[in-house]
């Protein structure tokens, strides 16, 4: 054998053995996590994020951990009064949002809009999914903000979220580009959106810890704690053609509603859910005790909704109990 072809099969040995790790590697920063149903989801590692030391001395910093035994993908659960991390379950691994991306449009409607406005659907608003829940809003029909709102965070409705955020940015994509630019200046950097409502999209991304960065902001806003605290609500707008129609709608979050109760000694204020075949189900929720501690606690990737409110509860439960002489 000649040297030409002893080089050429060493080289070919050595791509070979780089491929293999590289694989290694790659796997090396995957998870998995399989339901009850059998379905694996795949988890992407990420490292715990630097927070500028604007945000370091007023937000929770929980380590870097991972729980493959948890009935979830990732959870947090904070005091948002003082701080502290009461528990964390893969709090910095990529998860889909579903309609929890909803929080980042409702934050960006309170800092750059107004409630009063009204807004005339000028566009068809097309949501490409035929599971997506809407109000069914078309060309002409007039609305206020403050009621798209009520669309968008009770009844979690898609086209809602839509016409808000044409509202704001003028189209879809730029509001998409002002939602990844606020949720940069908040700390949330391993979070992507490319829509307002979150509609599944392999581009369109974040981690339990962004949520709950996120969501701090946005319950400052007394607004957002009133809508979406509501457990129903009518929804009303006008047609093009002047009809005035009242549509009754009920709050997707169960806790809002009363079907699940939260633990003794505390009380759901407000929240977000989020459902899609791809992020499973989950929930964000501000929670108080009543000594006025306030908590943000959030679920992504639960396998069912019953499972995703007994492992809220079970998270809530974490909280230590208020001290009934206080």
């Amino acid at each position: 054998m000649n040297r030409k072809k002893i080089l050429c099969i060493c080289l070919s040995f050595l791509l070979c053995l780089s491929g293999c790790i590289s694989s290694k590697a790659k796997s090396a920063m995957t998870d998995t996590f399989t339901f009850e149903s059998g379905r694996v989801y795949h988890l992407d590692v990420l490292p715990v994020p630097e927070i500028s030391s604007n945000y370091a001395g007023h937000v929770a910093i929980p380590e870097q951990k991972s729980h493959q035994d948890a009935a979830y993908a990732a959870g947090l659960c904070i005091n948002n009064t003082t701080n502290e991390v009461i528990a964390d379950v893969n709090p910095y691994e990529t998860v889909y949002p579903a309609s929890i991306t909803k929080i980042m449009t409702a934050l960006l409607v309170l800092e750059h809009g107004n409630l009063s406005d009204t807004v005339t659907i000028q566009t068809p608003i097309l949501l490409y999914d035929p599971q997506a829940v809407a109000i069914g809003l078309q060309v002409g029909d007039t609305i206020t903000v403050e009621e798209l709102m009520y669309g968008m965070l009770v009844t979690s409705a898609n086209d809602c979220a839509v016409a808000l955020g044409r509202y704001v940015a003028g189209d879809d994509e730029s509001f998409a580009e002002l939602m990844n630019t606020r949720a940069a200046e908040l700390g949330a950097t391993h979070t992507h959106f490319v829509n307002p409502n979150g509609l599944h999209s392999p581009s369109h991304y974040t981690t339990a810890y962004d949520l709950y960065l996120i969501f701090k902001e946005l319950i400052r806003h007394e607004e957002f704690r009133s809508i979406s605290g509501q457990a129903e609500h009518t929804f009303q707008y006008t047609t093009a053609e002047g009809i005035s129609v009242g549509i009754p709608i009920g709050n997707s979050n169960l806790f809002v509603s009363q079907t699940y109760a939260a633990p003794d000694g505390l009380t759901v204020v407000c929240g977000k859910t989020g459902t899609t075949n791809e992020a499973g189900y989950c929930l964000i929720v501000d929670a108080e005790d009543t000594e006025g501690q306030e908590y943000i606690a959030v679920i992504c990737h639960a396998g069912s909704r019953a499972g995703l409110y007994t492992e809220m509860q079970n998270l809530l439960h974490e909280i230590p109990a208020a001290d009934p002489e206080k």
